[in-house]
């Protein structure tokens, strides 16, 4: 028997073990309903109606390594083999009101990628040059007027210069940037939110992973960790306290990273503000443990894991949900997964709720966001290059979490 094959016999041989034991519940259900008298009949009726749900549900969604499994209905003849995609519904439907379609092209004919949300209307947009290796303007598309506004050029004061992450507060709009050509050596700038010129803050010798903006100052952390502040008006860096070791995610919280680099995890919460430190009990064999404050997710083994900063609410996701990316967090209590078997299909998730919501083909989480970003988009296209540039001068659709 060959890879595939073997790995749809046991897509199949797992789907009917579900399916048996849901069975086999529900005559134990049955078996308790005839003990128990007329008085619990009623009880019983629910019970057995949720485990039926719970058999179709299961016979949708059997698909495991990537395949489509053949699986059985509640008549017990073979169904029509199904794809993990048609058991999720589309994230159009789950969160209409947070679906905003922007223009994949700026007046200029500039390819413009969402960044993230301003507010509930608008969304930050980074057009990109035309040889797609730098960002030349930052823009706002408003989603109640339909218009895009123009906030303002980003300079670049060196060769092969780019933009690498911004963040936004209510006042300001900064960035770090960096060149191609390496080098230990980042640059910050910032402009007013409203729009205007953009005006150099500072430089220093260091490969710059995270931005934030905290009043009238910028904070960072250099990618070997610890977070240092300055104000916008310029000046000489100062490393904050407390945060020896730490990875700025999104102001005020830094995270503690430890194991292997290749699977890092994250184990350690610090509000830099307040000085509460939160520790995350990491489960046994996870990689790639990533935290907003109040929630946590990760792999282990070929699961996807969930679990609150405490350790409480630990849940590990069903079979179809694959990780996307180590850091699949985006917005406050959402992460971005593979649907398995969903050809490129990403799903958007609530932490929280356990909803989710699918995506188009190739969509993206923004990585210009220097916090989680909560603005995922996905284009037309039929290749992953072509969708992010719109699909030939299209649009994209975005969700836009801010107005969920």
């Amino acid at each position: 028997m060959n890879g595939a094959s073997g790995r749809r016999g046991d897509a199949v041989r797992d789907e009917r073990d579900l399916v048996r034991t849901l069975r086999a519940a529900a005559v134990q259900v049955e078996g308790q309903d005839l003990a128990d008298g007329v008085a619990h009949r009623r009880r019983a009726r629910r019970t057995r109606r949720r485990v039926r749900v719970m058999l179709a549900a299961a016979a949708v969604v059997a698909v495991v390594a990537g395949t489509a499994a053949v699986v059985s209905r509640m008549d017990g003849r073979r169904a029509e083999p199904v794809t993990p995609s048609q058991g999720v519904r589309s994230v159009t439907e789950v969160w209409p009101r947070a679906i905003v379609k922007v223009p994949a092209k700026n007046a200029l004919g500039l390819t413009t990628e969402p960044v993230t949300s301003l507010s509930a209307t608008e969304v930050l947009l980074a057009a990109i040059s035309a040889s797609g290796k730098s960002t030349v303007r930052l823009e706002a598309y408003d989603s109640t007027t339909k218009t895009t506004r123009v906030l303002g050029d980003v300079p670049a004061p060196r060769k092969e210069y780019h933009l690498a992450k911004i963040a936004v507060s209510a006042q300001y709009i900064a960035w770090f940037g960096g060149t191609w050509n390496g080098g230990k050596w980042s640059d910050f700038w910032i402009m007013p939110r409203a729009g205007g010129t953009a005006r150099r803050v500072g430089e220093v010798a260091a490969n710059v992973d995270a931005i934030g903006i905290v009043g009238d100052s910028l904070v960072w952390s250099p990618a070997e960790g610890g977070v240092y502040r300055m104000p916008i008006t310029g000046g000489t860096p100062a490393r904050m306290p407390r945060a020896d070791g730490l990875h700025l995610t999104s102001w005020p919280w830094a995270a503690r990273k430890v194991g292997d680099k290749r699977k890092m995890n994250e184990n350690r919460l610090v509000n830099l503000e307040t000085g509460q430190a939160v520790d995350v009990p990491l489960p046994r064999d996870v990689s790639f443990m990533r935290c907003h404050p109040q929630w946590c997710a990760g792999v282990q083994g070929s699961r996807v894991i969930v679990q609150r900063v405490d350790g409480s609410q630990r849940r590990t996701l069903p079979p179809e949900l694959l990780p996307w990316r180590p850091d699949s967090l985006i917005g406050d209590r959402y992460a971005l997964f593979v649907l398995r078997g969903g050809t490129d299909t990403v799903v958007l998730y609530d932490l929280s709720t356990g909803t989710m919501g699918r995506l188009g083909r190739w969509a993206k989480g923004p990585g210009r966001s220097s916090s989680p970003s909560d603005t995922p988009f996905w284009g037309t296209g039929t290749t992953p290059y072509n969708t992010m540039s719109g699909g030939g001068g299209q649009e994209f659709t975005v969700v836009n979490l801010a107005a969920r």
